[in-house]
């Protein structure tokens, strides 16, 4: 079956104005932290043309900060600054060569602003903090509107300089703009607060002005929120009001619908990781379509497949849809559909580490594509070895299935030995999770994409130094992942075996789980035992519960545990188990504290690396290249890349 036939309305064009989109795909508008001095870069432009390659209809770059106040962090773009210009006219150039459009969009955050960089408060319209950070913004003058409303015309001239051929004006998220909508954040007492005809005030007069300097040579559009979820915000009927009374402007070509706000805990549904089901706002745009009529519509938040984009397209409410994060997944989703090669695209799990590394201001990252961001240093497929080695992959989980796969891609006579019945390693657990079912799908691909290789897989094999010895390799991947840690004395097992046991009766039951790791691992274990009626208390040692879940995850995983009546203990260290109660030092208030009575205790921890084996089979002199929790126990991320870049060296 043709594509066409298959998903007809995918790819069937579509105009947006004067320019005509090769199909109804789009890449969103992200932050990548791709930025060097807040200028574009080379790695911006590969990462673009990648995605423009593989057959997306419209790319939108990054948000262009339009003024100083809203810089932030030294990795995001400023807008109308003469250094950039060059780079991003090479990035339009090569997006618009290889087939796609190129539109980009314009932003102030506001309160967000972290402004690491020169230390400068951040501007609103009211000093209400943000949640995040608590920081005060400075509550912005007459006279500073002004200025902040030039810049965005000074941005938009830009962006037409720069040869984009759309552009869209942010009213979401929680910026800006968004900020002097809801009543959340804006508690002015002057002409541009309080009553709603107020709060739109300002973002109309903005928009208005970014119509009137560039409308007629570029397309513009404005990207919205269709519910902000703040506590105290927007209700949904002023949302979709303040987002037709944009729409009605002359000259607005587009409405880009999206949800939430920067704002505690409101964000994480804007980027809904895989506990949600697939496109879970849906609905909420087909209703915005009622009130807009006409005005072409792009929708986003988890669209994971073109499936999931036929289904939304063929509702005839909606003009394009979004698929940002399937992109950094695999770039050549278009194409290998095109192809008939369906089968092989990587898949998107929603595991939101892309987003979460943005926050921690590293780079954009993606857990099942560690190639994304390195377009131009990593090749795919990967270069071919100079030599042909004899490689003994040691152990079947995510880091030993990767890095089997390039080794045998670049020509390498790879065997993997894998102790189980069962290739997946820890993924085999976690996928019977509670909410992380997508997990599986990241198993099957990597089983998949090891089958497509001329890899021999022995299951069952159990490797030890002699064993090795007898087969010599050239080299070794050792990939047996963390080893189990002992557990404290009274501790009735870890909590990976007590997802696994989905036979086991845990309603009614109260369950202590001790989470060293701060990881999903004890994130999923509480969800996953509240789901099945468990009483669960979670006690953990740092100042914060799931220190180390990407922070938009978290936020949300804590209303569901909030909901499902789990206890959360921080700062709390055990002393001891007796008798069915759980002995804790507070840290806080350096006090014992007595709790209890629990029926199971639950361990929680990233295990121990896998050095001692290490260290044997180097001592019969064969060159040994650990990779995964076997190097050091660390994220599913790190093992995957780990893997990926190890057998690149080779």
């Amino acid at each position: 079956m043709q594509a066409s036939d298959k998903y007809p309305h995918v790819f069937t064009p579509f105009r947006i104005g004067k320019v005509e989109v090769r199909n109804r795909i789009f890449l969103p508008a992200h932050t990548t932290n791709f930025a060097e001095n807040f200028l574009p870069t080379d790695r911006h432009k590969a990462y673009l043309v990648e995605r423009a390659k593989g057959g997306i209809g419209l790319i939108f770059l990054e948000p262009l900060r339009v003024h100083r106040t809203s810089l932030g962090r030294a990795g995001g773009i400023s807008g109308a600054v003469p250094a950039s210009l060059p780079k991003l006219r090479g990035i339009t150039d090569a997006i618009k060569a290889e087939g796609a459009r190129a539109f980009t969009q314009i932003t102030h955050t506001g309160r967000h602003s972290d402004n690491f960089t020169d230390r400068l408060p951040a501007w609103g319209p009211s000093p209400v903090p943000w949640t995040t950070s608590g920081e005060i913004p400075h509550t912005m003058t007459r006279r500073e509107m002004d200025e902040v409303t030039d810049s965005y015309v000074r941005t938009a001239r830009f962006a037409v300089e720069a040869g984009f051929e759309g552009l869209e004006v942010h009213f979401g998220h929680g910026h800006l703009l968004h900020q002097f909508l809801s009543p959340a954040c804006n508690v002015r007492e002057d002409e541009y607060g309080g009553a709603f005809e107020n709060r739109l005030r300002y973002p109309l007069e903005v928009f208005d002005a970014v119509l009137g300097a560039v409308g007629k040579q570029i397309e513009i559009g404005v990207r919205v929120s269709v519910a902000d979820l703040m506590h105290g915000g927007m209700s949904q009927d002023e949302s979709f009001e303040a987002i037709r009374r944009a729409a009605q402007r002359q000259g607005c070509k587009f409405v880009h619908a999206s949800v939430a706000a920067y704002h505690w805990p409101s964000i994480g549904h804007h980027v809904a990781d895989m506990s949600y089901p697939s496109h879970p706002y849906l609905d909420d745009t087909l209703r915005l379509h009622d009130v807009l009529g006409d005005m072409p519509l792009l929708a986003v938040n988890r669209y994971t497949s073109l499936k999931d984009c036929e289904d939304a397209l063929a509702t005839g409410k909606i003009a394009m849809v979004g698929m940002n994060r399937a992109h950094m997944a695999d770039p050549y989703i278009i194409a290998k559909t095109i192809q008939g090669n369906e089968n092989d695209i990587r898949p998107c799990i929603s595991s939101n580490h892309c987003i979460g590394q943005i926050a921690l201001h590293r780079p954009a990252a993606c857990m099942m594509n560690p190639r994304m961001g390195k377009e131009s240093e990593w090749s795919e497929p990967p270069e071919p070895a100079r030599h042909r080695k004899r490689v003994l992959v040691v152990g079947g989980g995510p880091a030993g299935l990767e890095a089997a796969r390039v080794a045998s891609l670049r020509g390498h006579n790879v065997v993997l030995w894998e102790a189980g019945s069962t290739l997946g390693g820890r993924l085999l657990v976690g996928e019977l999770g509670h909410g992380r079912a997508d997990l599986k799908r990241m198993r099957k691909y990597l089983v998949d994409q090891l089958e497509r290789t001329s890899t021999k897989v022995e299951l069952a094999h159990v490797a030890d130094p002699q064993g090795i010895a007898s087969f010599a390799p050239d080299v070794v991947i050792l990939s047996i992942g963390s080893q189990v840690e002992a557990l404290p004395p009274g501790m009735t097992g870890t909590v990976e075996e007590a997802i696994a046991d989905t036979s086991a009766c845990h309603h009614g039951r109260h369950v202590a789980i001790f989470d060293k790791s701060g990881s999903w691992a004890g994130l999923s274990a509480a969800e996953t035992l509240a789901f099945r009626g468990a009483d669960v208390t979670v006690f953990s040692s740092p100042d914060s519960p799931f220190w180390d879940v990407n922070i938009y995850s978290r936020m949300t995983a804590m209303e569901r545990l909030e909901q499902q009546g789990v206890k959360l203990r921080p700062g709390h260290v055990l002393l001891g188990i007796r008798e069915g109660r759980a002995l804790m030092r507070n840290k806080f208030s350096a006090e014992q504290v007595d709790y209890g009575p629990f029926e199971c205790f639950l361990y929680a921890s990233r295990g121990i690396s896998a050095f001692v084996m290490q260290s044997e089979i180097e001592r019969l002199g064969i060159t040994v290249v650990t990779v995964g929790d076997a190097l050091a126990p660390h994220s599913l991320f790190e093992a995957i890349y780990d893997a990926n870049a190890a057998a690149r060296l080779l």
